[in-house]
């Protein structure tokens, strides 16, 4: 059950890993097309999503 658990847990978290790669990557393309100025604020939006998700789980 231990190990079930472990992997369940390693994919949820190689999910998340994904995800948050795809989202910097869309932010990155946001400031390559100027639809920012700043990648600080791509970075703070996310960062702003993960924290508020982590609490709500």
């Amino acid at each position: 059950m231990t190990v079930a658990l472990k992997e369940d847990y390693q994919r949820a978290f190689d999910e998340q890993k994904k995800e948050v790669r795809e989202l910097v990557m869309a932010g990155l393309e946001q400031v390559k097309e100027g639809k920012t100025k700043e990648f600080n604020i791509v970075c703070d939006r996310l960062e702003k999503k993960y924290k508020d998700e982590a609490i709500s789980n």
